[in-house]
């Protein structure tokens, strides 16, 4: 008992370090899809050549458009709708798996709707009543 004791307190010292500060960030990276968007932050400015997007399990080229400044911000539009991450292939052939940003299908459904409850649950009894009439049959 003892033993095990010691094992959870050592390994808890030595896992409550405090995250070491990262760098702020160089450059960013905007990959814009139908409904979400997904960020890079790159601790360094990555060499110039193309970038790379994972669409439907085939690396297609990424037409990437950066403007100077500080941070430096490079935006890529994508039409099609993209799932929680996406995977990103820089010019140094690095892969990078981003998580997207924004809210998701769900959550723009729900604060989308445009219905009254009033109006949604007589649309709720006509689809039971529906149901029950096909059932009938």
């Amino acid at each position: 008992m003892r033993i095990l004791l010691a094992a959870v307190l050592l390994v808890a010292a030595f896992g409550c370090r405090k995250p070491e500060p990262a760098p702020p960030a160089q450059a960013r990276l905007i990959v814009r899809f139908l409904d979400r968007d997904a960020v890079l932050e790159l601790a360094t400015v990555s060499s110039e050549g193309p970038w790379r997007l994972m669409n439907a399990g085939l690396w297609e080229p990424l037409e990437v458009r950066w403007k100077s400044g500080r941070p430096r911000v490079g935006a890529a539009v994508v039409g099609r709708t993209a799932p929680d991450w996406v995977l990103l292939e820089d010019p140094a052939q690095e892969t990078h798996r981003v998580v997207m940003r924004g809210p998701g299908p769900e959550e723009l459904t729900s604060r989308n709707e445009r219905m009254d409850p009033d109006e949604r649950d007589a649309l709720a009894m006509l689809g039971v009543l529906w149901v029950l009439s096909w059932a009938r049959r």
